[in-house]
């Protein structure tokens, strides 16, 4: 036989299991009666230091990238296992374009790779086997049909009134005051100089704390962030996600906060309602959040009602050896 094509199966046998649906891996954590294997946290695993070098542009390797990564790997596992929990109860089940879909997708992937050799070495960078391949590209489905069963009745749900309520809660105008801790450079300014700054915000703060204060004035006069004119709207998600700004729904509307201290500076932040034209111009928008809301509410409930069981081999699988689990 020509050693190339004996080297060639020889290859394609090795790698046989990754096409197989039988899985010689341990299993690494259970969700309820859902198991999880150790080659598909592997992925994860992998999945997750992928987003970190992509956002710092470095490798890292050492105990809090590996903390970090795996509690975001079992997260994603315990999210993904429960909502196919979900979806077995109420008998949620792909339809066959669906199953369709996905088969073509793999088919014209396989292809783009250039055939099923060049498939399986993609499989390998990627720290994947088919299986857990084929579950990945499920999962965006088994979500999206237990979200639409959940959400089935929104439109009855929210009335105009029980959508004015949410968005009350859920929305609010944000000003504020940000005092720069950086020379024209960029550069950080000294100790002594932020703490001189940080004194400053603090007699504002209370200046605008106190009952009829002219906030806008006090940022006409301190303000030196340029893009901050009259402020804006802005969702509780968003603010969420805003680093500065985490704090804004703590306050009670028209509350003024205490110096908010980041890497490069402090924020005094001030919570107003938003105008009700607001709403009408964006009630479609509002309406969609609302939904989202209510399904990550039930999904954080049906989450806290599953036993998640994490074995001892994921202790052993870390950044460094994922190939080592990936079978």
């Amino acid at each position: 036989m020509n050693k190339r094509i004996a080297a060639l199966c020889l290859s394609l046998l090795m790698l046989l299991p990754l096409l197989t649906g039988c899985s010689p891996s341990p299993t690494a954590v259970t969700v309820g009666n859902r198991e999880v294997d150790a080659s598909e946290y592997a992925f994860y695993l992998h999945y997750n230091r992928i987003s970190t070098e992509e956002e710092s542009g470095t490798i890292l390797y050492d105990d809090e990238d590996n903390r970090l990564a795996r509690e975001a790997a079992i997260e994603q596992i315990i999210t993904n296992e429960v909502v196919r929990l979900k979806c077995e109860e109420f008998e949620l089940e792909l339809s066959k374009a669906q199953k369709t879909a996905l088969a073509e997708a793999k088919d014209h992937l396989v292809e783009a790779l250039g055939g099923t050799a060049a498939y399986l070495e993609y499989l390998n960078q990627s720290y994947l086997t088919d299986r857990a391949y084929d579950k990945f590209q499920e999962n965006a489905y088994y979500s999206q049909l237990l979200y639409d069963y959940m959400t089935r009745d929104s439109q009855s749900f929210y009335t105009d009134e029980s959508l004015r309520k949410y968005f009350g809660s859920h929305y609010a105008t944000v000003k504020y005051i940000y005092f720069n801790f950086t020379d024209d450079d960029g550069n950080l300014l000294d100790r002594e100089a932020r703490e001189g700054i940080l004194d400053t915000a603090s007699t504002v703060a209370e200046s605008a704390q106190q009952e009829g204060a002219d906030f806008d004035a006090l940022m006409t006069q301190y303000n030196e962030d340029l893009s901050m004119t009259g402020g804006f709207p802005i969702s509780k998600l968003e603010a969420a996600s805003t680093e500065h700004l985490t704090t804004l729904f703590d306050l009670e509307e028209n509350q003024v906060s205490d110096p908010i201290v980041m890497a490069d500076g402090c924020y005094i932040l001030k919570r107003s309602p938003v105008s009700a034209s607001y709403y009408d111009e964006n009630q479609r928008d509002i309406f969609l959040a609302a939904c989202n809301d209510r399904f990550e509410e039930s999904m954080a409930q049906w989450k806290s009602e599953y036993t998640v069981k994490v074995a001892k081999v994921v202790d052993k699988i870390n950044l460094s050896n994922l190939s080592e689990y990936v079978k």
